[in-house]
């Protein structure tokens, strides 16, 4: 199906999985502030257990060797690895570099996020990614974390989606922290993101030479409704990098994706918002574009598109017979990996691996003790036949599933699952999907 060197992995997030929120000197984050608000997380939960994770991780090891995938993505807890006075908590760093050590010896590769969105609370309450001194935060938690794991992982991640930082956490409100900002506002903390990134490239740089290093966003791709009209996948190709001051412009792709890969924000972003731009210097930008070796991309749906009678480009309605995942932005689209990853190659010409990728179902424990689950496997199958298809075309490198566990699904709480383990929260009994057979299946295929 692939290449021989292709990477199959299985993906989590720290906050999702880790529980265990009190341990150790771990100190409070930002969702574990935003969970205590009334009505934040839909069901009332929190991360304090979850997948007990921080307890478990040598039996999440032995599940991960027994999937056959080659590497596993997982992310950092800031506020585990450093305490609320800035400094290292070296029970919390020993968690990871014993993690690590366990997938090493267990042939996995261990991938490592730096920013899956736990922000200490203490940062955030000197203004988080609004308060310009976060670059000099980010890179020393950076620079903790790499020496701490230098010699066990080379492969790193600085930010996943940064779309859900800013729109979820800073405009719509979703998440954690949850504090709305004005367009001033959300621009300044976009460029400050995108410098902490830049700063923690030339930290795993210099920490760890031989390294390799991305960048994870999200993104739903413009998908032309006919395959066959070059003239409308060229327009969803503009409509996908697009900036519209009028629309969610904090979700865009080339807000984030245009200063790390081509050096400057988009001609647009400068056109509209010429009123409440921050001050973007040339240091600026030359700290954010450091090269880095792939385009991470998290992927799970996109927007079918056609042309109307005037030739103008028009978002389709979804009724094309694919089913929807139990989550209300899920729709299947599965040619989201074949337009997604060919648009991003087109534009900033690095090899491609998909970060994240996966379905929410409404899983069970059925009459026999098993969890089964269709439609998650006709989701990985169609995605992945589209994903084999465009790595004909352009360089593709890897694909991780999200996720290896059922687990704390953010403001949906625990009532989300998209693992390919079902867990029991109650017991916190684990039990190997369908799914996780069949893409252990796939993976055996390839």
């Amino acid at each position: 199906m692939f290449d021989k060197d292709f990477i199959f992995g299985v993906a989590t997030a720290s906050y999702q999985i880790e529980g265990s929120v009190d341990a150790d000197g771990r100190c409070e984050s930002i969702w574990d502030t935003f969970c205590k608000k009334e009505g934040a997380i839909i069901d009332g939960s929190d991360g304090t257990k979850t997948c007990e994770s921080y307890i478990k991780y040598k039996d999440d090891v032995k599940l991960i060797k027994n999937l056959g995938v080659k590497a596993y993505r997982f992310s950092i807890a800031w506020g585990r690895v450093i305490n609320s006075n800035n400094k290292p908590n070296k029970k919390g760093i020993n968690y990871y570099v014993k993690l690590c050590k366990e997938l090493i010896k267990n042939n996995i590769k261990p991938v490592v996020t730096i920013y899956h969105w736990d922000m200490p609370q203490w940062l955030d309450d000197i203004g988080g990614f609004l308060n310009d001194d976060i670059v000099k935060y980010f890179e020393y938690y950076t620079d903790v974390i790499t020496n701490a794991l230098k010699g066990l992982v080379k492969d790193f991640i600085t930010i996943n989606e940064p779309q859900c930082i800013m729109f979820m956490g800073h405009d719509a409100c979703y998440f954690a922290p949850g504090t709305k900002y004005n367009d001033k506002e959300m621009l300044q903390a976009i460029h400050n993101l995108l410098k902490c990134h830049g700063a923690a490239v030339k930290v795993i740089r210099k920490n760890i030479p031989d390294s390799t290093v991305g960048f994870a966003p999200c993104s739903r791709p413009a998908i032309p409704s006919n395959r066959n009209n070059e003239i409308l996948e060229e327009k969803c190709y503009q409509e996908y990098f697009d900036i519209k001051r009028s629309s969610e412009y904090s979700n865009s792709v080339s807000i984030y994706s245009d200063p790390i890969f081509l050096g400057d924000y988009p001609k647009t972003y400068y056109e509209q918002f010429k009123d409440v731009l921050p001050n973007i210097t040339k240091e600026d930008l030359d700290l954010i574009n450091q090269p880095l070796d792939y385009i991470y991309q998290n992927f799970y749906s996109g927007n079918y598109y056609s042309l109307d009678e005037n030739g103008n480009l028009t978002k389709d309605k979804f009724d094309f017979g694919y089913p929807e995942g139990n989550i209300d932005w899920l729709q299947v689209v599965p040619e989201t990996l074949y337009y997604g990853p060919k648009y991003l190659y087109r534009r900033y010409k690095k090899p491609i691996i998909i970060s994240e990728n996966g379905f929410c179902n409404n899983d069970v424990v059925s009459l026999d003790g098993k969890v089964h689950d269709p439609q998650r496997i006709d989701y990985i199958r169609r995605y992945l036949i589209e994903l084999e298809k465009i790595s004909k075309e352009i360089d593709v490198k890897g694909y991780f599933v999200w996720s290896l566990f059922d687990n704390f699904e953010w403001n949906s709480g625990l009532r989300k699952r998209f693992g390919l383990v079902f867990v029991d929260y109650k017991t916190g009994k684990r039990i190997k999907k369908d799914s996780f057979y069949e893409f252990k299946k796939i993976i055996k295929e390839s």
